[in-house]
Formats: C-alpha cells, sequence, structure tokens
C-alpha cells in the first residue's frame, strides 16, 4: 500500500476527524469557530450518528474541518435522503476505505485529499466519481 503522507495531495484527514463529538462538544467548537467569523449555513443541519459510547447523537467531527467541501457533502447528504437512507450510512460510508479512491476514505475525498488518479480528474469528474461510488453503496444498502 502507498504511503499517504508521500502522495503529496494534501494532507491525509487525522485520526481526530473521524471521532464522535457530544452535542455539547460540538456547540462548543462551532462557538470557538463563530468567533473567528461567520460560519456556513448547512451548519445548521449537521450530519449526526449515533453514538455506543456516548449514548447520544454523535457528531462526526471531520464537520468542522476548514478543508471541507461543504457542497459536496451537502450533494452526498441529499443523494441519501432521496434514496430514503439515513445518516448512519453517509457516515459509515465516509469512514470506510474504498478502492476506486485508492483506498482512501470518503471523508479523505470531502477534505481535498486524492490519490494522483483522482486528482487528474476535473473537478466535476471527481465529484462524479464519488457520488456514483455513492450510489453503489446505496445499491448495495437497499438490496
Amino acid at each position: 500500500m502507498t504511503d499517504q503522507t508521500s502522495l503529496g495531495f494534501g494532507e491525509a484527514a487525522s485520526p481526530a476527524c473521524y471521532v464522535l463529538l457530544s452535542s455539547a462538544e460540538f456547540k462548543e467548537r462551532l462557538v470557538q469557530l463563530q468567533r473567528g467569523g461567520p460560519i456556513s449555513d448547512w451548519l445548521m443541519d449537521p450530519l449526526v450518528t449515533t453514538s455506543a459510547v456516548l449514548r447520544e447523537e454523535g457528531y462526526p467531527a471531520f464537520q468542522l474541518d476548514e478543508r471541507l467541501d461543504h457542497a459536496l457533502l451537502l450533494k452526498l447528504r441529499a443523494l441519501y435522503r432521496l434514496h430514503q437512507v439515513a445518516d448512519v450510512f453517509v457516515w459509515d460510508f465516509l469512514r470506510t476505505r474504498h478502492k476506486p479512491l485508492g483506498g482512501l476514505t470518503g471523508v479523505d475525498f470531502l477534505l481535498g485529499r486524492f490519490t494522483p488518479a483522482v486528482a487528474a480528474l476535473g473537478q466535476w469528474e471527481r465529484e462524479e466519481h464519488f457520488l456514483e461510488l455513492a450510489l453503489e453503496e446505496i445499491g448495495r444498502l437497499q438490496q
């Protein structure tokens, strides 16, 4: 397997991006972000999943990363909703390593971390590649 740090296409998502934050932790970090300037409207409807560890809803921390492609995350969530698939499966898709993404995760992709082959695609082609991969996963879930 290729050493991800040697690819040179952006920094890999740190393990901290995969942490689920409690509602209080997420709100606290949002307050900190607001001090730095206005935050995006999309954060009014963040990705939420269940957490056995927290015993409540958890908010994936990657959503607060400044590198996040917010528009693509919104498209991904809309695609899952269109097919009546819950957000918990969006989170499963995002934290799974995908062979078509060169073994990187959906979180890596949303944070601008691409293999050279994927990086060579235009932005629209990259988005299509990502959303087609998500559609394949949705199809598997609906079988």
